[in-house]
């Protein structure tokens, strides 16, 4: 089994909100379980729980950066990245688990991130 982690970015005045839950009290990236042995693909399954979480239309949706990031007890994940114009949007289709916060609001959580691993999928 293998952990991934997902977030949503979008834009709003030039400033970035990503899209964080709430875990214990913190905001957490989302986070799902790979079972390989399935034949999962993270990508697959980062998808399935977004739509799950009441997502149906990844139509204005792009893969921007993959990156890694240290999950609690020290163990790293892949973190996907996608952008979206609306967020509002993507908002109004979450459970309120889910919100969109400012950088300045989790930097802490941003620091988790490992940025000499990011991988950009622009062309």
């Amino acid at each position: 089994m293998t952990m991934v982690a997902a977030t949503v970015i979008a834009y709003q005045n030039d400033l970035p909100y990503f899209l964080v839950e709430e875990v214990d009290g913190k905001p957490s990236f989302l986070v799902v379980k790979v079972h390989q042995h399935h034949e999962e693909t993270s990508l697959g399954m980062i998808l399935k729980s977004f739509s799950e979480l009441g997502i149906k239309d990844f139509d204005d949706w792009r893969l921007g950066e993959l990156a890694t990031i240290r999950l609690p007890h020290e163990e790293q994940a892949p973190l996907y990245s996608f952008h979206v114009t609306d967020f509002q949007e993507v908002q109004e289709s979450l459970p309120k688990a889910l919100s969109f916060k400012s950088g300045d609001e989790i930097q802490s959580l941003l620091t988790s991130i490992q940025p000499t691993t990011f991988t950009s999928f622009d062309e």
